[in-house]
């Protein structure tokens, strides 16, 4: 596990830090730092109090943690700067994430994905004199589909298919051009599925832990021989490799964080039907919606090549079916995160 306990009396900004990535992130650095926290976040639909105030650690470490509101569709004042203070690091992670939103209506991600990525990076080059390290966390649907086969490497070419994607590829390249412009300590991460405890409900985990529970059918995007493919992370071990790499990463480079198993929907359904049901699901209990008519500017498969940051030390701490089996029975113990 990686830990930053000997680097002592550090800050850091943490943007969405209310978010499901995000609050792992704050967990995470709660529980191996010494580090002040200092979180920024709009509170909308993705972001949600209540997930940082249920961490276990929260209420003990108040303290460390201070909460400054903010839409950074809108520029960083100097009134807001002075709120969050002088930080050693930032991790970018507020963004808007949702495939079929950004289908529905691209404008909002444009506004928070790149204009607020422009805002961040311009409240660290004019506000932070000692910045050590900024991290834009991306995600691998930049690179768009990926060819059975082909695992996409940090710097292979980007070829985003629907708005969200193309935001994010926007914002990752505004980071890196900052990076090289103005010589600012930025480095980008891309990652995959990320799973966890207090995940929306409108994710394909919780989803699936919702129509078992209640007896409905499990819904898989593409056909029984063509299935949406993934590679699967939990958040506490992004977190894990996020703080790795303030560390141990370099200016200007590009940092794939990556799990260490690939399944497609169904296997993914099955293994959360194994713990919620104790039986894989039967052929009657599954619905299989046609992926490109049901989910245009969406990819039949993401797959993204880790091993970059293995070979600097890194690998996830808990491993895949522990993470994955600890994540739905806590779920099911709080239903209440699956709107039941």
């Amino acid at each position: 596990m990686s830990t930053g306990k000997h680097l002592k009396g550090r800050k850091i900004l943490i943007t969405g830090g209310a978010g499901f990535i995000g609050h792992h992130v704050v967990e995470h650095f709660l529980k191996n730092t010494d580090w002040e926290i200092v979180i920024l976040d709009s509170l909308n639909y993705a972001g949600n109090l209540n997930r940082l105030s249920s961490i276990s650690i929260f209420e003990a470490n108040r303290h460390r943690i201070k909460f400054v509101y903010h839409d950074l569709r809108a520029p960083i004042t100097g009134g807001v700067a002075n709120m969050i203070g002088q930080v050693d690091y930032i991790l970018h992670l507020a963004a808007e994430t949702h495939v079929d939103r950004s289908l529905q209506d691209p404008t909002p991600f444009v506004y928070s994905n790149v204009v607020g990525t422009l805002n961040m990076l311009e409240f660290a080059r004019n506000y932070q004199t000692y910045l050590k390290c900024y991290i834009q966390i991306s995600t691998d649907e930049v690179y768009g589909p990926t060819p059975e086969g082909i695992n996409w490497k940090e710097w292979d070419r980007l070829k985003p298919s629907n708005p969200y994607s193309a935001t994010k590829a926007g914002a990752d390249c505004l980071a890196l051009a900052y990076a090289n412009s103005y010589k600012m300590p930025i480095m980008v991460t891309r990652t995959m599925n990320n799973f966890g405890e207090r995940q929306h409900p409108e994710k394909f985990i919780p989803k699936t832990i919702r129509h078992l529970s209640n007896g409905e059918k499990v819904i898989i995007h593409g056909t029984p021989d063509n299935i949406g493919s993934r590679h699967w992370l939990h958040a506490r071990n992004h977190a894990d490799a996020l703080l790795f790499l303030l560390t141990h990463g370099e200016n200007g480079e590009i940092y794939n964080v990556v799990g260490e198993i690939e399944l497609n929907n169904l296997e993914m359904a099955n293994k959360i039907a194994k713990v919620v049901i104790n039986r894989e699901l039967m052929a009657e209990e599954i619905e299989f919606i046609d992926f490109h008519k049901s989910r245009p500017g969406h990819d039949r498969r993401y797959a993204l090549d880790g091993t970059k940051i293995r070979e600097m030390g890194w690998k996830p701490t808990v491993p895949f079916d522990e993470s994955l089996e600890r994540t739905i029975k806590w779920t099911l113990k709080h239903k209440e995160w699956l709107n039941l």
